[in-house]
């Protein structure tokens, strides 16, 4: 065996390179050992688009508790089943409904990603991710979520400390302390709009989880919902921010296809889908298997701990051609970044739509935009991961 695929190993692998850069281990998981058992993470790592569509839509063989997200936000809508579940789901899903969100995702999202690409352009060099997406989208976010309330900078704050906190797996003590500090902020405040919004019901999705699908039962404790507050505030902020620079670092890493994105910007849409394809913003489903497992002649018993990688599945080789390259022009299919059955993410549509309006807005505001070739991109991550840092710059090169 080669140096390198020793390297590669899922023995060898630990959290800290699998959080700097995944994607050799995939791909050499997916030729090698597609279901691997990977002590970094307790647990088995499923790799090729198969294996992962296949248990991800095995009915009654797993569920959806989770070592991390249950240990970090406690019981939630991620590791819910059966009726309640369902119950939860039906409440949330109705304002991210595709026709509800088109009767309010333009409004909402255009005149702040205006708003903010104009402030980028006056500045000539800036991070497309702090500065700008993530910016857009936890604006927009937080006020379907019915965070409006918060400015900018707290949004921002919550949504980076739960991050980092949720991926706290060296145990940090200041890290726990600043997204136990988010998770209490978003509680108090949750707290103190219950009983307004339990008496006088509005469209947001917090008032959603308090009442929404309750029937005849009243209002639901704020203890039962509060892990999926969090899960959402996370979730939601995390989407259509991260994904968007995906889209845009793509984009710029060939700059042909920037420019015909200016050019023609009804391919939006398309980057946006290549983007979520190329860097999955959440990079594994995680799951928990109920019965002994079978797939590509390996057994996962009862018990254990599984992770479909749908990062790796968004780049098997044997369905995509050329899957390590972002491609605008790729012809369109299906992608695996928001998971499978029940568990589908719910804000899919609200996420893509906010990613659409901001490209719309980026590629005619800022048309001559590029990599700034002085300052690093970073991507990290595994579960969580995104390009948080995305260096850019206007004027011809």
């Amino acid at each position: 065996m080669s140096t390198v695929a020793h390297l590669l190993d899922a023995e060898s692998a630990t959290i800290e390179d699998l959080e700097q850069d995944p994607y050799p281990f995939f791909a050499h998981w997916r030729e090698h050992a597609p279901v691997a058992y990977v002590p970094a993470v307790e647990g088995w790592m499923v790799s090729r688009w198969d294996d992962c569509e296949y248990i991800g839509k095995l009915e009654g063989a797993t569920n959806s508790e989770s070592l991390y997200s249950d240990s970090f936000f406690g019981r939630n809508i991620l590791t819910m089943g059966g009726d309640p579940h369902a119950r939860l789901r039906s409440a949330v899903d109705v304002p991210l409904r595709p026709k509800a969100v088109a009767k309010y995702v333009d409004a909402l999202t255009r005149p702040v990603a205006r708003e903010y690409v104009q402030r980028v352009r006056e500045m000539g060099r800036f991070d497309a991710s702090k500065d700008l997406l993530e910016r857009i989208s936890v604006r927009v976010v937080a006020n379907v979520l019915g965070l409006s309330d918060f400015d900018d900078d707290t949004l921002q704050r919550w949504f980076n400390d739960l991050n980092q906190g949720l991926n706290n797996f060296a145990g940090d003590p200041e890290v726990d302390s600043r997204a136990n500090t988010a998770k209490r902020e978003i509680h108090e405040y949750s707290e103190s709009v219950y009983p307004k919004l339990t008496a006088d019901p509005d469209e947001s999705i917090l008032s959603a989880l308090f009442t929404g699908n309750t029937e005849d039962e009243g209002p639901r404790p704020l203890d039962e919902i509060i892990g999926t507050a969090w899960v959402i505030v996370l979730g939601g902020f995390q989407e259509p921010g991260h994904a968007a620079a995906a889209s845009l670092l793509g984009l710029l890493t060939e700059p042909e296809q920037y420019a015909a994105v200016v050019a023609d910007p009804s391919l939006v849409p398309a980057a946006v889908h290549e983007g979520l394809r190329w860097i999955a913003p959440f990079g594994t489903v995680q799951r928990k298997a109920l019965v002994d497992i079978e797939v590509d002649g390996i057994t996962i018993p009862a018990g254990d701990e599984i992770q479909l990688a749908v990062a790796s599945a968004n780049r098997d080789e044997r369905r995509y051609e050329d899957p390590e390259r972002f491609d605008v022009f790729r012809p369109r299919q299906a992608q695996a970044s928001f998971g499978y059955g029940e568990h589908f993410c719910a804000g899919h549509f609200l996420g893509r739509e906010v990613e659409r309006v901001a490209l719309e807005e980026i590629v005619a505001g800022l048309p001559d935009l590029r990599l700034d070739p002085d300052r690093p991109v970073v991507e990290h991550g595994l579960f969580v991961r995104g390009v948080k840092n995305l260096p850019v710059m206007l004027g011809e090169q």
